[in-house]
């Protein structure tokens, strides 16, 4: 029989769980400390020879576990960490992506990428004939070459807007003697900055180029005033 002073297992460090997280029973290290007091305690009641020493051992013993519950409650928690949501991650960043391609793609489709006036007047420009006007008259989008042939009074021209034309050019002529101006003072004259109304005189004959540079109109070839025009 075991001595009732023999000394128990070691106690089992507090960095050892009590409960094996594999098996969820009592840790083999915990159930041997366990054990040797079971046993010793056993033999210490059993032994009718012991005296009053009895009471101290069970004292001490109960000591023991004591500071053994207070080693456990102050362990740290044990912290479950959520399991990474790898799924979600990569949706999430793929949602990121589609939305910027989405945002290119908008911004492409705003910004446009040729100048859809330049276009339309170099084709109307080289698929156009002269135009014969007989009174106030729109230049039309496909129209470059127009003849005045407005009897009686000054003819009067709406022009497209330069802003929308840029590099656009006209060609206008005379067949009757009188002067033909711009409705508006979008027109610059040959040998001035100012814009204003003027395009052709009141000479049959008399003619001038002007091209958009995207405000006016600027007359960049013209008939010469000193030059002879027969009617």
């Amino acid at each position: 029989m075991p001595s009732p002073n023999a000394t128990p297992t070691p106690i089992t460090p507090p960095r050892v769980p009590l409960i094996d997280p594999r098996t969820n029973l009592i840790d083999r290290a915990w159930y041997l400390f366990f054990l040797s007091l079971n046993n010793i305690a056993s033999d210490v009641v059993n032994n009718v020879d012991v005296g009053t020493n009895t009471d101290s051992l069970l004292a001490s013993y109960d000591a023991a576990l004591r500071s053994v519950n207070q080693e456990l409650q102050t362990l740290p928690p044990v912290i479950t960490l959520p399991a990474p949501d790898i799924l979600g991650d990569c949706c999430s960043a793929l949602e990121s992506q589609i939305a910027e391609m989405q945002k290119q793609i908008e911004a492409l489709q705003v910004q446009p990428i040729f100048d859809v006036g330049l276009i339309t007047a170099s084709i109307a420009a080289l698929s156009s004939a002269p135009v014969t006007k007989t009174a106030d008259f729109t230049v039309a989008a496909n129209e470059t070459w127009l003849i005045n042939n407005k009897s009686g009074s000054t003819c009067t021209v709406t022009l497209p807007s330069a802003s929308a034309y840029s590099g656009r050019y006209l060609t206008f002529k005379n067949t009757q003697a009188q002067t033909l101006v711009s409705a508006s003072s979008n027109v610059v004259p040959i040998d001035s900055t100012v814009a204003g109304t003027a395009i052709l005189l009141a000479v049959v004959g008399n003619w001038a180029t002007m091209v958009s540079d995207g405000t006016n109109w600027v007359i960049m070839q013209q008939a010469a005033n000193n030059t002879l025009l027969l009617e």
